[in-house]
Parts: structure tokens; sequence; C-alpha cells
């Protein structure tokens, strides 16, 4: 063991003559561990939830939206045979997407109307897989007379077939609601719901003139996003041209890719083979101000709890100074014998080093421990902001990484100056009365 390992360690751990420097060591310890510890632990659950929002919004939207300046695609059908040929796309899908008006049972709502493919939709979104959480068939969209929930309505309660038959809803065009929705108007599968389209009936003297129409709902969908689950709707693509007077347009072509990390290079490819007049808008681009927002909290916690390491490196000041305050003489002796100003350095240096260390890496072990305690733990959220009932933390391996050489940075910082001042002591000075 080289000298300055040995003499360090003996000095930072004395319990023969200064029992208080000890306890002070130990409080430096756990000062250090306690930030590091709430760092990781916050930071993984800051990543879980970001992670959790991209795969939710990811997962009801496209990846890449391919449309034009005039909001409308003619040749979608050629726009979206050469955006299949681009290597690391593997879905692609023709989509309408418009803002509307929604009532049901004397109630109204804003939302979202979606035209879609339900034979391609699905290499696109997860819609099939989201109405399958709710008990619905993607089929249904296409042909509502098979929908077993529809089937059910009429052969369980004659009322309710009576009512369908009074009022012609087995006429009426099928419509894909969100759960929330459903639990606004309070209705199910085979019930009535009027879309309006607030410019639908084109432009009349006054201006734009609305145009509403009833659907008949076959099935409901959770995203695990409140904002889709309470506004968007999905109507069958030809129902949607024929309503929204968009017969042989689409508004976009939406384009899913294998890699969603690849997607600017994948984006650049696209605006290259489909040429001018076309513009690509990839899933940055289209959820910039919230991905932005949750970086930014992200970043700013870090800044915040990395204080609490910050404050606890100024315990290993403390520590240094009084260690080296109650070694004058020692240090004195150790000069004298031919110890360099650079060893009696290195000496106390050592010591704020180990001090780092241990607490890092015991922090580290209690941020692990508190991550795996608090992964899907139970919890009440706000589901208009982030709807959902369990804790989500990613504990990543780099994290980890990034805050334990953060904390020994600081750590070793905080030993510096203690280290010069012990380097300075001349000799004479610490022997002068001895």
């Amino acid at each position: 063991m080289r000298f300055e390992f040995f003499v360090g360690l003996r000095y930072l751990w004395n319990t023969r003559r200064t029992r208080f420097l000890s306890l002070i060591t130990v409080i430096s310890v756990l000062g250090i561990a306690i930030g590091v510890a709430a760092l990781v632990t916050v930071q993984s659950i800051m990543d879980g939830l970001q992670n959790q929002m991209k795969r939710s919004i990811l997962g009801s939207k496209a990846h890449a939206l391919v449309s034009t300046a005039e909001g409308t695609v003619a040749d979608w059908q050629v726009a979206a045979a050469k955006a299949r040929a681009v290597p690391g796309v593997i879905g692609v899908t023709p989509l309408i997407t418009t803002e509307v008006i929604v009532s049901a049972r004397e109630e109204v709502l804003g939302g979202i109307a979606n035209g879609v493919d339900g034979a391609t939709i699905g290499t696109v979104t997860l819609l099939p897989e989201q109405m399958a959480a709710e008990k619905s068939d993607i089929g249904c969209l296409t042909a509502p007379e098979q929908c077993p929930a529809l089937v059910s309505r009429r052969t369980g309660d004659p009322g309710d077939a009576l009512y369908d038959d009074l009022i012609g809803a087995r006429d009426l065009p099928p419509v894909v609601i969100g759960r929330e929705m459903a639990r606004y108007f309070s209705v199910r599968p085979g019930d009535v719901l009027t879309v309006i389209s607030p410019v639908g009936g084109g432009m009349g003297p006054t201006g734009p003139l609305p145009l509403s129409k009833n659907f008949r709902i076959v099935g409901t969908f959770f995203t695990g996003m409140y904002e889709y689950d309470f506004n968007y709707l999905y109507l069958d693509l030809s129902d949607a041209q024929r309503f929204f007077s968009m017969e042989g347009l689409v508004s976009s072509v939406a384009v899913k890719v294998h890699d969603i990390y690849d997607i600017d290079r994948i984006a650049k490819a696209l605006r290259g083979a489909l040429g001018e007049g076309y513009t690509v808008k990839s899933w940055k681009e289209m959820n910039r101000n919230i991905f932005n927002a949750l970086l930014m909290e992200k970043i700013v916690m870090f800044l915040i709890l990395g204080f609490i390491v910050l404050v606890a490196s100024f315990n290993i000041v403390a520590t240094l100074l009084m260690m080296v305050l109650g070694k004058v003489r020692e240090v004195a002796i150790l000069k004298t014998m031919g110890a360099s100003r650079r060893m009696i350095m290195a000496l106390f240096a050592v010591d704020g080093l180990i001090i780092g260390t241990v607490g890092t890496v015991l922090g580290l072990v209690l941020g692990l421990v508190a991550c795996l305690w608090l992964d899907g733990l139970q919890l009440g959220f706000a589901k208009d902001v982030y709807y959902m009932t369990e804790l989500p933390v990613d504990a990543s391996a780099g994290l980890f990484a990034v805050v334990a050489l953060c904390a020994l940075l600081i750590s070793f910082a905080a030993a510096l100056y203690p280290s010069r001042y012990a380097a300075r002591i001349r000799p004479a000075d610490g022997l002068r009365y001895e």
C-alpha cells in the first residue's frame, strides 16, 4: 500500500484521540449518499414518465406524416407506395384528420375525427391493440353488421333492438371513440353519436356552414393518454371522405419507422423519394413542445438535486480542515522525515476521495433499492396530466454512471483546498512548541 493511502486511512478513521472526527466522517459519507440516492431516484422517475408518455403518444400517432401545402393529398396511393419503399419504413396508411364537435345525450364536446383505413392502420398505430384492450375489434369499422357488440345488442335486450329499428341506427356509419369520451357521454357500443363538422357544409352567405351526421358507436379504445381517450374518435376512411367532402383525398399519409431515433435520416430520405410538393413532419416536430418541456423539467430537477450533493461536499471540506488542524504536528513530522508537499497534498486528497467514493457507492445502492421499490407503486395521479395508476421508473446504467462521475468530481474538488492548506504547513510551525 502506498504511503499516502496508508497514512490517509489512519487519519480518516482515528478513534484513539478524535472520536468526534470519525462521527463527522460518517456524516459526510451519509450526506453524499443521500444526495446521490435522491438524484438517481428522481431522475429515474422522470425518465420513466417521459418514456411512458413517449410510448403512449407514438402508439397513437404516426412517426411521420406526409402532406402537402394545400392540406390534402390527391395521389395518396402513389405517395404511399413511394414512402413504403424507403428503407426503415415498416408501415404506411392514409389518414384524414379534422376538428369536429361531438354531441350525445344533450352534451357537447370538441374532438378530433380521424378517418382511417382499417386494413392498414394497424401497421402504423396501436389502434387495434388499444381497441382489443376494451374488448372491441378494428374490423367493426369496416363491417359493423358483424360487430360482436352490436350483434349481442340486437339479440339481447328487445327494447334496444326496437329502439335501433325506430331510429334507423343499423344504417348509420360506424365510429370508435375513446374510453373517457364514452364515460363523459355515458354511451356504449350501439348508441348513436352526432358528429358536427364546423365547415363541412361548404360556404354560405355568412361564411362556412356546419354539417352534422349521426354515427353509431361500434367500439371504444384506450391509449393511456387522457387527451386522446377524451377527444379522439375514428371513422372509416370512406365514411370520412364522404362526410368531409374529400372524395379521393386524404389529409396525409401516416408512416411508421423501425427505429424512432433514426427518424431524422428517414424523414430526409422520404423527402427525397417523394420529391417536391410534399412535406414530411416527424414525431419530434409534431410533439416538440411536450418533449422539450419534459427535457427541461429533467434538466432543472437534475440541477436542483445536484445542489444536495454540492452542499454535502462542504461536509468534506469541514472534515478535512478539522483533520488538518488536528494533525499539524504530525504533518510537520512527516515533512521533516522527507515527505514532499505533493505527498502531503495527496494524503488528504485521498481522504476526500474515499469519503466521496463510499458515499457515492452507498447512494447508488440506496437509489437502486428505492427505484426497485417505487417501480409500479400504486399512486393517485391527475388523469388529465399523466393518466396512469402506477409509478413508472426507468433506472438506466447511463444515468447511474453520470451521477457517480459528478459526485466523485465534486468530492475531489472539495478536497483540494484542505489538501493544499495541509501542504503549505511548515515544519517549524508544527514543531515550535515541542
